[in-house]
């Protein structure tokens, strides 16, 4: 943001902004607020307010943008101050990059600051009485800290006139006074209140530039400026004063300069977007580029134990050919080269934990490892090398990635996303439904658990029965199977309760009226399943048994 783009602002901000009401706050990013307004006789406005560190910005927006999902601290305050606020004024000091905006509550009368300074931008929330109640971005480390409850003071400019409070005489007797430098050189060094664009435009009207910037001031201030040229760049640029015609293709012209920033801004973004990636692109090629030397230094070391197969191979047939000659233990022997031929002897190393043979085999496992891994080695580095090359290439290609596809389109072919297999869905067991039983509480110490059917005895006996649990059946005829449960651990079985279960096992069983039946009891810990045998059908061992007469 320049001093010249603030004050065309300001003068727009007054328009569209006096006289309405804040009726809605909102952040869209940790660095961007949102505030938008009301007006019974006017369209709904928002006003952008971005502290990109290297390009501030402000402007009037037509669209509104997602807000966070949960509000940061400053736009809490913002709500709680200035909620249903009425906006009084918008000002600004000429040659300055600060703009004032004064909000009328039921408390006094509130002030928020854009202090749009590359590299130090803020956005400031002031009480009545001018002392720091929160700001979008806290800075302590620089030229003046900004803490809540101080009393609130612009960043200190340098001991230079301002170049937006002289008239032609004053800027010609300067001038003069300097022996006319280079114009656009000595407005920058000199003066406050300037930038690069007013600087080069004043300078291309040589000595007839006092007369002209006194004009262009009052151009400035009476709304005379129409026609703000955005070039799209990467990375985008907004141009005030006219340019030469080559650097205007691509361009489009705006008639206000919150329309020409509002599309900067949308540009600015997708470049910065890009930039990242791009950041994002060269840090993976570096780590990837030093993965693969890394990779090569490994294969280096593979190498040179590969070409040494033959001589494992040589060390483990002397081993074999003189295992008498070496004792247990020993870490290295010095033998003669029977197999060979060699005239001196050959110093072997030993590993001391394990047997004279085991050494020789390890002799021969390394030695045809060694053989096999050279061929692996030589076709491994062949691929880190090509994986080198292509890397280095797109590294030195990186600079000519204009748009946020290419670069893209790079990531993708330098790192593909490695697709992880489909993994077959678990069919669900289909749960059985729990047969039909009858079940008898007969006290709160024991039930009477009776199968009504195959699957039932099955369930009561193999389910529901624990192993000291007593298990009831009708001897040599079919019937149900009949469990007195311990509905407690330590409870004791008595007679009375023997005699009730058997009278249940006889008559729920195929036996007659008027007859009598013997019913088989024991625990259930002894009864067991038949294999092969049909559903109910089960064995039991160490049984006792009951005459019952039906």
């Amino acid at each position: 943001m320049t001093p010249t783009l603030i004050r065309i602002l300001t003068r727009e901000f007054s328009h569209t902004l006096v006289q309405c009401r804040l009726s809605h706050i909102s952040q869209s990013s940790n660095e961007t607020v949102e505030l938008s307004f009301y007006h019974p006789e006017r369209s709904h406005s928002h006003l952008v307010v971005s502290l990109m560190p290297s390009n501030p910005v402000i402007f009037m927006s037509s669209e509104k943008t997602s807000a966070l999902p949960k509000p940061p601290n400053f736009c809490r305050s913002l709500r709680k101050h200035l909620e249903y606020a009425q906006v009084m004024s918008v000002e600004s000091e000429p040659g300055s990059r600060i703009i004032h905006f004064a909000f009328k509550t039921s408390e006094g009368l509130f002030t928020l600051v854009f202090e749009g300074i590359p590299k130090y931008p803020n956005f400031i929330l002031l009480d009545p009485q001018k002392q720091i109640i929160s700001a979008l971005r806290y800075k302590n480390d620089v030229e003046r800290p900004v803490l809540p409850q101080s009393v609130y003071a612009p960043l200190p400019q340098p001991a230079k006139p301002n170049l937006w409070t002289l008239d032609a005489e004053a800027f010609e007797r300067l001038w003069q006074t300097a022996g006319y430098p280079a114009l656009g050189s000595w407005l920058k060094t000199e003066f406050l209140g300037t930038d690069i664009e007013l600087n080069a435009y004043l300078e291309s009207f040589g000595k007839d530039a006092p007369a002209e910037w006194v004009k262009t001031k009052a151009d400035i201030e009476q709304g005379r400026f129409k026609n703000f040229t955005l070039i799209p760049g990467p990375p985008p640029a907004l141009k005030i004063f006219p340019s030469p015609p080559a650097r205007q293709e691509h361009a489009k012209v705006f008639t206000t300069a919150n329309e020409a920033l509002e599309h900067w801004f949308m540009l600015e973004i997708r470049n910065h977007h890009r930039q990242n990636e791009k950041m994002l692109l060269e840090q993976n090629i570096t780590k990837a580029i030093k993965h693969e030397k890394r990779i090569l230094e490994k294969l280096k070391k593979d190498r040179a134990e590969a070409l040494r197969s033959d001589q494992y191979q040589h060390w483990g047939e002397l081993v074999m050919a003189q295992l008498h000659k070496i004792k247990f233990h020993q870490t290295q022997i010095d033998l003669e080269d029977v197999v060979r031929g060699g005239p001196d002897p050959i110093a072997i190393p030993l590993d001391p934990s394990i047997t004279p043979l085991q050494n020789a085999q390890r002799f021969f496992k390394k030695a045809q490892k060694g053989s096999r891994g050279l061929e692996m080695v030589d076709k491994r580095e062949k691929e880190i090398q090509q994986r080198l090359e292509e890397l280095k290439s797109a590294q030195r290609s990186l600079p000519s990635l204009e748009t946020r596809d290419e670069v893209k389109k790079a990531l993708q072919h330098l790192f593909p996303v490695k697709q992880e297999p489909v993994k077959p869905k678990k069919t669900k067991e289909e749960k059985v439904p729990t047969p039909n039983i009858l079940r008898n509480k007969i006290s709160k110490q024991f039930e009477l658990c009776v199968g009504t059917s195959a699957a039932a005895n099955e369930y009561v006996t193999f389910q529901l029965a624990q192993p000291e649990d007593l298990w009831f059946h009708v001897r040599d005829l079919p019937g149900a199977h009949v469990v007195l449960r311990r509905l407690q651990r330590d409870n004791v079985v008595t007679d009375d309760l023997i005699l009730l279960a058997a009278k249940e096992a006889a008559l729920h069983s195929k036996a007659k009226a008027g007859t009598k039946v013997n019913v088989s009891y024991t625990f259930k810990k002894f009864v067991k399943k038949i294999p092969g045998a049909p559903m109910g059908m089960v064995s039991m061992t160490k049984e006792k048994s009951l005459s019952i007469e039906l």
